[in-house]
C-alpha cells in the first residue's frame, strides 16, 4: 500500500518539525513556501525544555548551539547610553542560553527534514485552492516565478503558514468572519542594521514616551550586522495602524520614521538603515484563537492556529511542541481522529501559553507612557540588576539549580513513556 501524502504549506519551524517527524513514521511530505529557500528573517528567539527535548530528539542539538547569537546577556540603557540595569544569560534575562535567529533556525530544520527521501521542499510556491473529499485533499499549488498552477491530491493537509493562514481562511473562512484576531494593543517591526563596536555584546533597550521602545540585539559575532525591534504600545497610532494593515512596506517604513524620529539614542541611525532595510518586517500583534483546529482532512499548526504574540516568549516553545504532538498523534492515527486527539491533548497547554503575564499588563509596565513611569521602571530594573548581582556573588559556584524554564510543564509522552519536562 502507498505511504499516505501530507501536504504541510509553510516551511517555518512548525513546518519543519512536523515535516521532519512524519518522514520517520513513512508518510510521503511534500511542503510548500511561498519565500526563497535562502530567504532569512525574523526575530531572536530562545530554545529551552519541553522543546529542547524535541531538537535533542531531532538530533540537532550542536549544530543549534554553533548557531546561537553569542548574546552575553541585556542592557537596560537611557538616551545617553547610560546603563540602568544588566541582566547575564538566565532567568531574569531576557536572553537565553540558547539564543538564536529565527532565519537561522529555520534553516537548520529544513535542511534536517530536507535529508529525508520522504519529504519534498517546493519554495516559491502558494496555496490557491483547497477542497476536500471523503478521502481526499485537492489542492491548487501556483509556482509564483512561473505562474503556473498544478493539481494535486493528497491524504491530509496541513496549514503552518502563520498569522495570516491561507489554508485557514480557505477551510474555515476569512479572520473577520471567524473573528480569530485577538489583539493585543501592540505593534512591533524587525529589520537588520550594520553593527557598530557598541552592539557587542549585550543586547540594549532604551524606553522612550508615549509606550515606545527601541531594541537592538547582536546577530552572530561574526556577522556584520545586528537586529533591531521597534515596538510600540500605543493603539491611538492611526497612521501607523492603517499602514500596517496595509501591508505596503514603505508606508510602514515612512510610520514607523515619523513615530520614532527625533527620539535620541540610537533612533537617527536606526531609522536612516530601516529604510534600506531588505528583512523589514511590520505589524500589528495579535493572537489567534480558534473554536477548532481542524477540519475535515485538513489542520492547522503554529501561528495559524494559536499565535501568542512575543509578549509570552511562548511561540517558537509552541510551533515546535505542537509540530511534535500532532506527528505522534497522526503516526497513532493514520486518520481524521489524529487531529481530534492532537487538539485535546494540546489545547489546554496552548491557552496556558497564551496567557500574557501579569493579567496581560507586563508589556505595559515594561514599556510606559512617561517620563515618570520610564524613570521608575528603570530604577526597579536597575535595584533588581543588582540584587542579582550580589546573589551570584554568594551563592558558591555549582549550587545553583541550573536555569529553569520559562514554558509550562508538558508531558511530550517520548518513545511512547509519559516525560514531563520543564
Amino acid at each position: 500500500m502507498p505511504a499516505e501524502r501530507v501536504l504541510i504549506c509553510g516551511a517555518g519551524i512548525a513546518g519543519s518539525v512536523l515535516a521532519f517527524w512524519l518522514a520517520k513514521h513513512d508518510y510521503q511530505v511534500v511542503v510548500i513556501e511561498r519565500s526563497k529557500v535562502d530567504q532569512k528573517t525574523g526575530q531572536g528567539l530562545e530554545i529551552e525544555e519541553p522543546a529542547l527535548t524535541v531538537v535533542r530528539e531531532m538530533g540537532i542539538l550542536e549544530e543549534l548551539k554553533a548557531n546561537r547569537t553569542h548574546e552575553t546577556g541585556f542592557n537596560l540603557v537611557d538616551q545617553q547610553s547610560r546603563s540602568h540595569g544588566t541582566f547575564e544569560v538566565g532567568a531574569s534575562s531576557p536572553t537565553g542560553e540558547l539564543e538564536m535567529m529565527r532565519g537561522d533556525l529555520t534553516e537548520i530544520l529544513y535542511k534536517a527534514a530536507n535529508k529525508s527521501s520522504n519529504v519534498t521542499y517546493r519554495f516559491e510556491t502558494v496555496l490557491q485552492n483547497l477542497t476536500q473529499t471523503q478521502d481526499k485533499v485537492i489542492a491548487g499549488l501556483e509556482n509564483r516565478n512561473s505562474k503556473t498552477t498544478t493539481t494535486e491530491e493528497f491524504d491530509f493537509a496541513i496549514g503552518a503558514d502563520g498569522v495570516k493562514s491561507r489554508t485557514r481562511q480557505l477551510i474555515m473562512g476569512p479572520p473577520e468572519e471567524l473573528n480569530c484576531f485577538k489583539p493585543v494593543g501592540a505593534s512591533v517591526a524587525y529589520f537588520s542594521i550594520p553593527k557598530e563596536d557598541q552592539d557587542l555584546p549585550y543586547s540594549r533597550l532604551c524606553n522612550f514616551p508615549d509606550r515606545r521602545v527601541i531594541w537592538i540585539r547582536p546577530i552572530r559575532r561574526d556577522s556584520k550586522e545586528v537586529s533591531v525591534y521597534l515596538i510600540h504600545l500605543q493603539t491611538a497610532n492611526t497612521t501607523l495602524r492603517e499602514a500596517n494593515s496595509s501591508g505596503d512596506r514603505q508606508k510602514q517604513k515612512a510610520a514607523l520614521a515619523e513615530s520614532f524620529s527625533g527620539l535620541g539614542w540610537e533612533a537617527p541611525r536606526v531609522i536612516e538603515h530601516m529604510m534600506n532595510a531588505d528583512n523589514f518586517y511590520s505589524d500589528e500583534l495579535v493572537q489567534v484563537k480558534l473554536p477548532t483546529w481542524s477540519q475535515h482532512r485538513v489542520a492547522l499548526l503554529g501561528d495559524s492556529t494559536w499565535a501568542p504574540t512575543p509578549f509570552t516568549g511562548q511561540g517558537n516553545q509552541l510551533a515546535i511542541i505542537g509540530a511534535w504532538v500532532l506527528a505522534q498523534e497522526m503516526s497513532r492515527h493514520r486518520s481524521r481522529a489524529a487531529f481530534e486527539k492532537y487538539e485535546t491533548r494540546l489545547r489546554p497547554y496552548v491557552e496556558t501559553c497564551q496567557q500574557i503575564p501579569l493579567g496581560g499588563y507586563a508589556p505595559y509596565l515594561c514599556c510606559p507612557k512617561t517620563i515618570w513611569g520610564i524613570w521608575l521602571f528603570r530604577t526597579f530594573m536597575y535595584l533588581l540588576s543588582t540584587m542579582m548581582r550580589i546573589y551570584a556573588r554568594v551563592v558558591p559556584a555549582g549550587k545553583s539549580t541550573g536555569q529553569p524554564s520559562h514554558s509550562p510543564e508538558f508531558d511530550l509522552e517520548v518513545d511512547g513513556v509519559s516525560k514531563s519536562t520543564r
